[in-house]
């Protein structure tokens, strides 16, 4: 091929490559979006035509057009809608669960029993939640309130004196000339070994008859809650009683007044179980009671929603009055809160009964330390505990500010003490 022949090929491909480039062009501005009503948009999809026209293969993710129907009438937002009623009922299956959650809480199956009030929780609704809610506070107190240090019942002893007396004692020791005798009712004797006639061992199985007994009499006489947790629930568990001390424990959750127990396991756990304790006792079914109330009253108050649908009259009118469908009042919350409770504050008797309160800590106090150091004084630790309990007898009537609840828990603690170091029936 000569140099003639390769310019004019060079010439032709030039002049096609021109007519390709320009042809390309002109498709690229074709497709730029609003070029045309019905052309291809730079995404790859058709946007609509006047016919409604749309191309299918549009990605999943852009947003189709939405029509509506001019002949469907637009609702507005807030149109009448039935007041349903809150339905307090508790199914029979729902009942069966709780009962035997229940009944895993008598038999001292906590671990089952927390796991199964959980579910119960998640997956009911209602009067069933709530009282699932109230079950599973009540095992929260009761393994925050339950002692921890379980002791073991002593091995009693009779003691047969010449005169036939008997004694019953938790321990017996020889002495030099006689025997020194820890009587069961707490007290101390010394006898005579020529007093003493015979000493027998007790039977483990009569011994805690024994102990059950006495003890009964005495708790049955206990009408302060806290009384009621430090000299009946903790001695049971310090006489290696555990399961009655765990029934007298679920017999102490359910009086409404003994929330001063928790006062004993201080400030800060009291505050902290105290939203259990109210739930333990109600206050959550009795709020969902309420609701109830107020929403059966809200529909009573309410016309019935045929009345309205079909704008007739709720009550008879003349018929020359215009009828005018009326409609509920919309439900709406109070946009202010309820207005918080001024801080309780300590007026100048309080102050001076603050005062004395101090007083007869320090006397307590006294009471206690001469107990520990000398035996023969033993019983100026019920001094001291009768002396703590008037010191909580009086807080109660003040006003529940932070220093006499400081002050409470610290009283608490020392009953705690002092009860410990009491006899077995003090």
């Amino acid at each position: 091929m000569d140099f003639k022949t390769a310019c004019i090929m060079i010439s032709f491909l030039a002049l096609g490559a021109g007519i390709v480039k320009g042809w390309s062009d002109a498709e690229k501005k074709k497709h730029q979006p609003g070029s045309e009503p019905g052309g291809i948009a730079a995404t790859g999809t058709l946007t609509q035509d006047p016919a409604g026209i749309t191309d299918e293969f549009s990605e999943p993710g852009d947003a189709q057009p939405r029509t509506e129907d001019p002949a469907t009438p637009i609702q507005e937002p807030g149109g009448d809608t039935e007041i349903q009623p809150i339905d307090i009922s508790v199914s029979s299956q729902d009942d069966s669960r709780l009962d035997k959650i229940a009944n895993q809480i008598a038999d001292y199956k906590l671990p089952q029993a927390a796991r199964e009030a959980r579910e119960m929780v998640q997956d009911s609704g209602g009067m069933a939640r709530e009282l699932a809610r109230q079950l599973e506070a009540r095992i929260k107190l009761l393994l925050a309130m339950e002692p921890r240090e379980k002791g073991k019942a002593p091995a009693l002893k009779e003691v047969h004196q010449a005169n036939q007396n008997v004694h019953i004692c938790t321990a017996v020791e020889e002495v030099f000339d006689g025997y020194k005798l820890k009587l069961i009712s707490g007290g101390l004797a010394t006898l005579r070994k020529q007093d003493v006639q015979e000493v027998r061992n007790i039977d483990p199985s009569t011994g805690r008859r024994i102990l059950l007994t006495q003890l009964g009499k005495r708790i049955n006489k206990l009408d302060d809650p806290l009384d009621f947790y430090l000299r009946g629930v903790r001695k049971y568990y310090r006489l290696g009683l555990r399961d009655e001390g765990y029934g007298l424990l679920n017999e102490l959750l359910e009086k409404k007044d003994s929330d001063l127990v928790l006062s004993v396991l201080g400030e800060e756990e009291a505050e902290n179980l105290l939203p259990y304790w109210n739930l333990s006792n109600g206050s959550g079914v009795a709020a969902l009671k309420r609701r109830a109330e107020l929403r059966s009253e809200e529909i009573a108050a309410s016309p019935p929603p045929h009345l309205v649908a079909s704008k007739e009259p709720a009550s008879t009118t003349s018929p020359r009055e215009p009828v005018v469908a009326s409609k509920p009042p919309p439900r709406q919350r109070p946009k202010n809160p309820r207005p918080a409770k001024p801080a309780p504050r300590l007026t100048s008797a309080d102050n001076s009964s603050m005062q004395e309160i101090r007083q007869l800590i320090k006397k307590a106090d006294t009471y206690y330390v001469n107990a520990r150091r000398d035996e023969k004084k033993r019983g100026d630790f019920k001094k001291a505990y009768q002396t703590l309990r008037t010191i909580q007898a009086r807080l109660n009537k003040l006003p529940s500010t932070e220093e006499t609840r400081r002050t409470r828990a610290q009283v608490s603690t020392r009953m705690l003490d002092v009860s410990k170091s009491l006899g077995f029936f003090d």
